[in-house]
């Protein structure tokens, strides 16, 4: 549901915002309908802690998927992190190494399975964080 929601919101240009502890919807009058303002009132927890982790997976250099559903990180030539949002709720986060022109996978390696969100993020932040480690002490 709370894709539905995104999709929705997006396709109307609706942005909710927090602005001094207060949400705000910014849209052009006309554009939200009873129904969808009623599902985003009843989403609105989730829909807010939704848009603060695609905001801080973005300016960690994740590109975001489908809202939320898919982050992807280029960490090098064909090598990529993936972090996937799972039907049943929790997520998963693996890396992928490809290579040129092969659209399958050589090598694949699960950082984190089955897990809240939060927590996979984090594991794959710290992955990131080791990875910027290794490149400054090659480059230093």
């Amino acid at each position: 549901m709370l894709n539905q929601i995104l999709n929705s919101m997006f396709h109307l240009n609706i942005q909710l915002k927090e602005v001094n502890n207060k949400t705000k919807l910014i849209y052009e009058p006309g554009l939200l309908d009873q129904q969808l303002k009623e599902q985003i009132k009843e989403y609105k927890t989730q829909l807010i802690e939704r848009i603060e982790e695609n905001e801080a997976a973005m300016k960690l250099g994740f590109l975001v998927f489908n809202h939320g559903q898919v982050y992807e990180y280029r960490f090098g030539l064909g090598s990529y992190i993936y972090i996937e949002r799972l039907p049943n709720g929790l997520s998963s986060a693996w890396r992928e190494n490809f290579m040129p022109k092969q659209q399958q996978a050589y090598k694949t390696k699960t950082i984190i399975q089955n897990a809240p969100f939060n927590k996979v993020y984090q594991e794959a932040e710290k992955f990131i964080c080791w990875l910027n480690k290794q490149q400054r002490k090659k480059v230093g």
